[in-house]
């Protein structure tokens, strides 16, 4: 249940726009992946290259907002596995409506975040981009923020 309370907490931060709530849950070796060869896609493994993806969300969708439509929770307090199943709505630099559904998938151990991984409509949200780059929102198209994989 504490579990559940705080993923729960951590998405409404996330309407908040404060990714910092985010950021402080990281593990000091965390993993998170956007799945995509899209401007959200790749891995980032460093707090610095996390900050810079949500500064790059907030920006190509600045007021997001995400409804966790279901929520799995299961395993001890050092593997802790969630599944959310998400619904984002915002208005685009353009000024026109998106919506998107996506899955992420978190690794808990201890009450930290050693893993995520999000699975979005990946053609949804490219073709958005292509969009958005034509509308001239050059970041819509823009390589993904990523860092070096410690080993």
């Amino acid at each position: 249940m504490i579990a559940r309370r705080r993923y729960r907490r951590a998405w409404q931060s996330m309407n908040d726009h404060d990714y910092q709530a985010i950021i402080k849950q990281l593990a000091p070796d965390f993993r998170m992946t956007f799945q995509g060869d899209t401007s959200l896609g790749g891995t980032r493994t460093t707090r610095a290259g996390m900050a810079a993806w949500f500064d790059r969300l907030f920006r190509l969708l600045p007021d997001a907002q995400f409804e966790l439509r279901q929520v799995a929770v299961d395993g001890p307090p050092w593997n802790t596995r969630i599944a959310g199943l998400f619904t984002v709505r915002a208005t685009t630099p353009l000024g026109e409506p998106y919506e998107n559904v996506f899955v992420q998938f978190v690794r808990l151990r201890f009450g930290r975040v050693s893993w995520y991984e999000v699975h979005e409509d990946s053609l949804r949200w490219w073709r958005l981009c292509q969009h958005l780059s034509s509308n001239g929102v050059a970041e819509a198209v823009a390589p993904p923020i990523t860092d070096t994989v410690r080993v």
